[in-house]
């Protein structure tokens, strides 16, 4: 077995504890090699000399290590070993899963579980000299109205560094000590400006989102903080306007050519389309117009979340249309959709993996549209699809791409084996293949 184990986001003097936790929890045969991905000047535990060490130059953020992790394995999968993974990353798991589904043969093991707790409360003096308090929880809420209004902590200094190439973590700055971000998050925190959401299973990798003041500080209104150093400009696009996120920008690509998402809706439909389906009664177009009647009477009819009324008719359109490019009915084992020639065809099942199916065509949809998507990106995917950075929307987000993967409607692009791309031609501008494709 190779194993490869991630210590970069270790607290500095807890790789010892942290390696001897993990051992024995992992009894039988040594693995034939172990090897270690650190930062610059890592301590190395007793009892590992004759273990690889691969430290990464410069500043080490998800995809230096996510680069790191995909070059090993795939190194290792060549000789046809098992290979376990082993990181505090959630991008790490996602690479690791990813190649599980591709290739086979790759276990991800979480090292949060062995991590030595820490004194509640406990925090990092914060270095006024280096930046004064107020300046970086500006920046810290401003680095997270820009990514949609929250964030993993995870990916924190990845949106503060792109404000301020001073939050990117330097060996020997104050920005490597232990405790750092999550002392920001702390100070920002006490300011009522965010608010911390743990995740489930001792992930240790809540999200933090702005609060209501939180927002008030991205307002043009807003007077800016006294700062001797300000944090820079936030980047625009060139029409100077905020660029648009990833989430965003696929719930657009996805609404300008009528392919929903209605986030608020989706899901609901779902459940009902899967219980009505049940009666093996209906034909693809009456399953259709139940299911979005059932939940419009269920929520009597009440607006969304922006205040405006649902386009009840549009979003019966809109899944007639992701079931014919889809067809998930089926009818005596036969795929069957809305048609002209099938209007007596009763649906009595639907296919495996269909809600699957059904959300992956929106992702297909949006990478035939040119949009780029990596392996990263799962969370903005949350976004778009379910309107939520939650953990159960990340999960739903990895079960469709792994679906999407296992069934070669994506694979990885050529030249940047991390971005995600169409296994297939790309979609014609009506959303459907191009003739002969």
């Amino acid at each position: 077995m190779y194993r490869l184990i991630d210590l970069t986001r270790a607290h500095a003097g807890t790789e010892g504890a942290i390696l001897e936790a993990f051992n024995a929890a992992h009894e039988g045969p040594p693995p034939t090699k172990t090897e270690y991905i650190v930062v610059p000047g890592q301590a190395r535990p007793a009892g590992t000399d004759g273990h690889i060490w691969t430290e990464l130059p410069g500043t080490v953020d998800d995809a230096a290590v996510t680069a790191a992790v995909h070059e090993r394995v795939g190194q290792a999968q060549k000789s046809g070993v098992a290979i376990a993974v082993a990181s505090f990353r959630g991008s790490v798991k996602s690479v690791a899963e990813m190649l599980a589904t591709i290739h086979g043969g790759v276990e991800f093991i979480h090292l949060g579980t062995f991590a030595p707790p820490t004194a509640g409360g406990e925090r990092l003096d914060w270095d006024d000299g280096w930046m004064k308090r107020e300046d970086a929880v500006n920046t810290l809420v401003h680095a997270i109205g820009a990514a949609s209004g929250q964030s993993r902590m995870t990916d924190l200094r990845k949106h503060l560094s792109a404000r301020d190439p001073r939050f990117q973590k330097q060996v020997g700055t104050f920005t490597a000590r232990p405790k750092f971000m999550s002392t920001l998050v702390s100070l920002a925190e006490e300011r009522g400006l965010v608010a911390v959401v743990p995740t489930a299973n001792g992930d240790n990798n809540p999200q933090i989102a702005l609060t209501a003041a939180g927002y008030s500080r991205l307002a043009p209104a807003s007077p800016a903080a006294p700062a001797d150093t300000p944090a820079p400009a936030p980047a625009v696009s060139p029409n100077g306007h905020e660029p648009r996120s990833l989430s965003h920008l696929c719930v657009d690509v996805l609404r300008q050519n009528n392919m929903g998402p209605f986030q608020e809706l989706r899901q609901d439909i779902y459940r009902e389309l899967e219980r009505l389906v049940e009666d093996k009664s209906r034909t693809p177009d009456q399953l259709i117009r139940d299911a979005v009647h059932a939940v419009r009477d269920r929520t009597q009819d009440a607006p969304s979340k922006s205040g405006k009324r649902f386009p009840w008719s549009r979003i019966r359109a809109f899944l007639t249309r992701l079931t014919r490019q889809v067809p998930v009915f089926l009818s005596g084992g036969e795929p069957v959709a809305v048609s002209l020639g099938n209007n007596g065809t009763v649906v009595d099942g639907l296919a495996d993996d269909w809600w699957r199916m059904l959300d992956g065509e929106l992702i297909c949809y949006v990478l035939g549209k040119g949009v780029t998507i990596t392996q990263y990106d799962y969370e903005e995917l949350a976004g778009a699809l379910y309107n939520s950075r939650s953990t159960a929307s990340y999960d739903k987000v990895q079960e469709v791409v792994d679906y999407l993967a296992r069934a070669s409607r994506i694979t990885e692009a050529p030249d940047d084996v991390m971005r995600i791309v169409l296994a297939g031609p790309p979609l014609s501008d009506d959303g459907t293949p191009p003739p002969g494709g």
